[in-house]
């Protein structure tokens, strides 16, 4: 039976990502966020040589968990959702935060971080 979720106030800083932020219920949520984060002491001036296709963390196939058989008895004392304030710093690379139900999740993160600091004998350009 669908509910009805009420929220009196929301406040939320920052959402990134890929990720979400969802009131109610749903029947399936696949957030997917592949990040490439190059840090280059200095400063660096293009993306050409950090294609995301070079790094084996972007291609490897991931497996899937296997859905358990889960039997689940619940009695909820209202048929709605009431939250009067919630207050969220961050959400972010694939994360979810829900008032609500979901069937299914399936969230998938891959961040590679690279830094490139300068070599103490290096010239600057």
């Amino acid at each position: 039976m669908p509910r009805t979720t009420n929220v009196k106030q929301a406040k939320i800083n920052s959402i990134s990502h890929s990720s979400l932020f969802q009131i109610g219920d749903t029947k399936e949520i696949e957030p997917q966020a592949d990040v490439l984060a190059v840090q280059k002491e200095g400063g660096i001036s293009s993306d050409k040589g950090f294609e995301l296709n070079q790094y084996r963390i972007f291609n490897t196939t991931t497996q899937s968990i296997p859905d358990p058989e889960i039997v689940v008895g619940s009695h909820h004392h209202h048929q709605n959702i009431y939250v009067s304030n919630i207050d969220v710093t961050a959400i972010s690379t694939s994360a979810i935060t829900q008032f609500g139900s979901s069937k299914k999740i399936n969230s998938l993160a891959r961040l590679k971080h690279i830094r490139i600091l300068k070599d103490e004998n290096e010239e600057e350009d």
